[in-house]
């Protein structure tokens, strides 16, 4: 895995009991909270800060060795070792009471993900991935489609501008593209337990938050990812991410 084993599975361990921890009051204002706008224009709620400063201040009183860099309050102490965060992914779904929302967070060391959590509240499934060991949902082994044949494979796309050019691309390779409605964690974990076979993700710029968490446990979960740059680890920005077949299919191509 890396750095000491079992104080990366104890610091895992704190990051799921903090996000259990707030289900119940993230499921009491689910769909009905306020908020305000970033300077991105991306709305924000007092829960997205709330949950980010509990994780911060536990995982600084528990392993105060370890940075920290939440999307929220940004980043602060190690900066080769920290849990990189997302505390509500899919703010807007959660402001609407959209089934998507999750809270996330990946940990860094030395610029790749050795450790992950993604939390779906509203469904109570914990996606959790170590290093080397596997992915899983509650405790139980997933993993990624591996049995679907070319003319049966579903992907989502996250890249909306190009949108029509993917999946006219995908077309010629018999693959159905849609554009999902949900956030980034939830799509990721669709990917990770095998009811879709890939994602498209060409944005330029998207929040390391967004991908880190979900991309680390597809990868465990037996996942391949085609990149689209040339960034490394925990930077890589725009890239495809499946089932061998369809990363394969698709490298093959040249059509993307």
């Amino acid at each position: 895995m890396s750095s000491d084993d079992q104080v990366v599975i104890d610091t895992q361990a704190l990051v799921v009991d903090v996000f259990k921890g707030f289900r119940d009051e993230l499921l009491g204002v689910f769909g009905n909270t306020e908020h305000t706008s970033k300077l991105d224009h991306s709305p924000v709620t007092i829960y997205d800060v709330k949950v980010e400063e509990a994780l911060k201040a536990k995982l600084a009183e528990a392993f105060p060795d370890m940075g920290f860099e939440g999307e929220e309050t940004g980043a602060s102490g190690n900066s080769e070792t920290y849990w990189l965060v997302d505390p509500i992914d899919g703010t807007s779904s959660f402001i609407r009471g959209l089934p998507f929302s999750t809270n996330m967070a990946a940990l860094v060391h030395d610029g790749e993900v050795i450790a992950a959590v993604v939390y779906d509240f509203v469904n109570d499934f914990l996606y959790t991935a170590l290093k080397g060991r596997g992915a899983f949902k509650n405790g139980e082994p997933i993993h990624v489609n591996t049995a679907r044949e070319q003319g049966n494979l579903f992907i989502y796309s996250m890249t909306r501008i190009k949108f029509g050019h993917i999946q006219e691309a995908l077309g010629e390779l018999r693959m159905r593209t849609m554009l999902p409605v949900g956030a980034s964690g939830h799509e990721y974990m669709m990917l990770a337990e095998g009811k879709i076979d890939g994602i498209v993700n060409l944005v330029k710029g998207k929040g390391y938050y967004d991908n880190a968490p979900g991309v680390f446990i597809c990868e465990e979960a037996g996942a391949v990812l085609l990149p689209y740059d040339d960034k490394k680890g925990v930077y890589r920005g725009q890239f495809i991410i499946g089932s061998p077949l369809v990363t394969e299919l698709i490298e093959h191509s040249g059509l993307i």
